[in-house]
């Protein structure tokens, strides 16, 4: 009965990825990240195609079938966490590029490929379950090969944990990154990838768990509910891999809404400035042009009221390029973009605080925020106090002011 539930939990993971991969191959924008996520679907599918078929692999007579039950497994297996990481990677690029050298990654599948095809080539007789010793002295290198085999089952676990520490790290980064295109950066944190992460964690553990019981010294039977549990959580998180996964935009790429409007003759750079920008032509006088643009844009045609403003909005609104945008807020004003905007927005938001008795959660919103926890960490990292605190020590000063002019008068 155990048998019959892992194969179908597994044949419904192998339909879900290869939905997921179909769905990806047809898609034309973004190509790179959609190939990406297909390869990571593959390798699931790949993974469960032992258990989906293990039934027929058990009736058939072929002893080959082991050793490609093996190789399948294996290699898909240490496939799972740097594919993931490559599309991770893809997805927060903004060139929408892959990681560098991805060879390195591959290692370890290069070698579980290699040991399977050594067992498929060789001899039946060292497939039986009693081996002559023989047959052993006659093939030395046959215990070398286990030997491997189960180095490579284990380090299934400890890759996946630098792996997890890579994203995580990569996910750090790209939140800085994104402070760099966006004003409101709450709904391209991609927060789903740590959950992913988490569920992942929890997912191997279940199964090292299962091999530890079932290679322990005892051998004790592994509980039912334990592994229906198991099979359960893990056609759940291919399922929600896949929902999120299809869904997703590189938000750090501009779509073809977004694309980078060239230079006005006015703002087209002259000369080379800046260490950071040392490959960028943009000269001293058009980076001043440029700043007085971005300011005029914030005070006068108050784009921050905008919560869905983006670098590429901005450029296309001041005519200049995104990248001279993000060397002069870098060099001219020294500030992100995130910050510059932001500030704009606290500094409207101190001001309607003090001079009318709109809502804090009304203010949030006509200053350009898209969320009040938003509005409040902002306000508080620029102030050192909440929006309502701010209010009421306005209040108590004005209350103090007031006294103090009646007492004059006295």
């Amino acid at each position: 009965m155990d048998q019959i539930f892992a194969e179908m939990i597994s044949t419904a993971t192998i339909a879900i990825a290869v939905f997921g991969i179909a769905f990806c191959l047809t898609q034309r924008s973004y190509s790179r990240v959609s190939r990406s996520f297909a390869a990571f679907l593959a390798a699931v599918a790949v993974n469960n195609l032992p258990d989906a078929f293990a039934r027929m692999t058990q009736t058939t007579q072929e002893v080959y079938m082991q050793p490609i039950d093996m190789v399948l497994w294996l290699s898909s297996s240490l496939s799972l966490a740097p594919l993931f990481w490559i599309y991770v990677f893809t997805l927060t690029s903004p060139t929408g590029r892959g990681p560098e050298r991805l060879y390195r990654h591959f290692v370890l599948p290069a070698a579980a490929v290699l040991v399977g095809a050594l067992m498929i080539l060789s001899p039946q007789n060292l497939w039986s379950e009693t081996v002559p010793e023989d047959i052993l002295s006659a093939f030395g290198w046959w215990s070398a090969l286990i030997a491997v085999i189960a180095f490579l089952q284990l380090a299934v676990y400890p890759q996946m944990g630098v792996y997890l520490f890579l994203i995580v790290r990569r996910m750090m980064r790209y939140r800085l990154m994104l402070r760099d295109v966006y004003a409101s950066t709450e709904e391209h944190e991609l927060r789903w990838i740590y959950v992913i992460g988490g569920l992942g964690a929890l997912f191997w553990g279940a199964h090292a768990l299962i091999l530890l019981i079932a290679f322990g010294p005892e051998q004790p039977d592994i509980p039912r509910a334990f592994i229906v549990v198991a099979g359960l959580a893990g056609l759940f998180l291919v399922a929600a891999t896949i929902l999120w996964g299809l869904r997703q935009r590189p938000p750090l790429a501009p779509g073809p809404d977004n694309a980078h409007p060239s230079a006005t003759s006015e703002d087209r750079p002259s000369g080379p400035s800046g260490e950071k920008y040392e490959k960028s032509a943009l000269s001293t006088e058009a980076s001043t042009r440029i700043a007085r643009k971005l300011r005029a844009a914030m005070e006068k045609d108050h784009l921050h009221r905008d919560p869905n403003l983006s670098l590429w909005g901005l450029a296309r609104h001041i005519g200049a390029s995104p990248n001279y945008i993000s060397q002069t807020l870098n060099e001219a004003i020294g500030a992100s973009f995130f910050d510059f905007v932001n500030g704009y927005r606290i500094a409207e938001a101190k001001t309607r605080l003090s001079a009318t008795d709109d809502t804090v959660l009304k203010i949030t919103y006509d200053v350009g925020f898209n969320a009040r926890s938003s509005f409040y960490n902002a306000f508080k990292r620029v102030t050192g106090q909440t929006p309502t605190d701010y209010r009421k020590a306005l209040s108590r000063r004005d209350g103090m002011d007031d006294l103090s002019g009646e007492l004059r008068d006295i």
